[in-house]
């Protein structure tokens, strides 16, 4: 795996969600709003799709012009 700003990025936020959880299943965090997990979960679900996505095969790319 590269290591670029966007690889690193969604590492932090796949972290910081899952301790956000973990904090909330402790008790630590109290009063959050379902509004709230409900984001996490769709932000958690997007992010994850997105990197275990199938790869596309290795057909030519489709030009812009329509042939």
């Amino acid at each position: 795996m590269k290591w670029n700003f966007r690889n690193l990025l969604a590492i932090f936020m796949q972290s910081a969600i899952l301790l956000f959880w973990s904090l909330q299943g402790i008790g630590l965090l109290q009063n959050v709003p379902g509004e709230i997990n409900g984001a996490l979960i769709s932000a958690f679900t997007l992010i994850t799709q997105f990197y275990f996505r199938k790869k596309p095969s290795a057909e030519a790319p489709e030009n812009s012009q329509g042939k």
